[in-house]
């Protein structure tokens, strides 16, 4: 079983194998923490990516909630995290809107998805 499509690489984002590729991209990637997130953490990890430096990174600061208890507030965090790492598809008018819906599945475990509406009023889901 192959848990990869490298066509999604290269796939347009108008088409939903993009849209999807697009999204996990942003969540997955991981943004530069902020000084807030780092005294949270008690580290003064920055994370981030080599590459922010040459091109506009499309990325998330939900790493930095990995190793928090899945408290109200924290999930509250990890939506709001989400919600800012994909607001470019609605900036460059790929898509109308952008909403996550972040919960607690097991005692350790959070669950997401994002509902995209695209410019063509189609709505689709994008789970991990």
């Amino acid at each position: 079983m192959s848990h990869f499509n490298l066509q999604a690489l290269s796939a347009p984002i108008s088409s939903r194998e993009g849209m999807t590729h697009a999204v996990w991209q942003s969540i997955y990637n991981h943004a530069q923490a902020t000084k807030n997130d780092q005294k949270r953490m008690g580290e003064m990890t920055r994370g981030g990516c080599w590459s922010e430096s040459f091109l506009t990174l499309v990325a998330s600061r939900g790493w930095t909630i990995s190793r928090e208890k899945l408290a109200p507030q924290i999930l509250r965090m990890a939506k709001r995290f989400y919600e800012e790492a994909l607001s470019w598809l609605v900036d460059e008018e790929h898509a109308k809107s952008v909403v996550v819906d972040v919960w607690e599945e097991d005692p350790n475990t959070m669950c997401w998805v994002a509902t995209i509406t695209l410019t063509n009023g189609d709505k689709f889901e994008v789970k991990p």
